[in-house]
């Protein structure tokens, strides 16, 4: 079974909308018979990706840390509950499960966590495709900060070529799991490779 790591908020201040499309992308995963892997948390957007995940039967692993656990109440719903001591593992290990990668509206953790794996896609690192769910323009100053990068030349614009955009919630997850997985040739990538 595939897993697809889910990068999101815990923020309960997020819009009742993020939380309800949340949790249609865990149902859609889990109809899609992919095993979902996230930050483990119960509540915000990760808990409305738990939600509809288990409602629809399907398979939940969560990854978080033994401070996380304190301060948001980790999810009883996850199948697997993985805890680390460090924020560093913990990325480290969401990252290896990822068969593929998903990034909904978030904070800083969220920012870390995309940026991380972004990298790691750049560098070969990892074969992960990345989609970044972008619902109502949340997302745009993120996207906007990417191509400005691009613009001034600190990023290639092949780069790009590393994750999709999408505005809805299906079309997201099924276009995650129609993207070719496989490592990219970092000279491709990198700032100071050939144009």
């Amino acid at each position: 079974m595939e897993h697809v790591t889910v990068y999101c908020s815990s923020s309960t201040r997020a819009s009742n909308r993020l939380h309800e499309l949340a949790e249609c992308i865990g149902r859609t995963l889990a109809e899609r018979g992919v095993t979902v892997v996230y930050g483990g948390g119960s509540i915000g957007l990760m808990g409305a990706l738990a939600r509809g995940c288990k409602d629809a039967g399907g398979r939940l692993i969560g990854v978080t840390t033994r401070r996380l656990v304190e301060l948001e109440q980790a999810s009883g719903d996850c199948d697997e509950l993985d805890i680390h001591d460090t924020m560093r593992d913990r990325r480290k290990r969401l990252l290896e499960l990822a068969d593929r990668i998903l990034v909904l509206p978030g904070g800083l953790g969220t920012l870390d966590e995309f940026f991380e794996a972004l990298v790691g896609r750049q560098l070969a690192e990892h074969g992960a495709p990345i989609g970044v769910f972008n619902p109502d323009g949340v997302m745009n100053s993120l996207i906007d900060m990417l191509d400005d990068l691009v613009e001034h030349r600190f990023v290639r614009e092949s780069a790009r070529d590393l994750f999709f955009v999408e505005t809805d919630p299906v079309r997201a997850v099924d276009r995650l799991l129609a993207s070719p997985t496989g490592l990219v040739d970092p000279t491709r990538m990198v700032p100071s490779g050939p144009d």
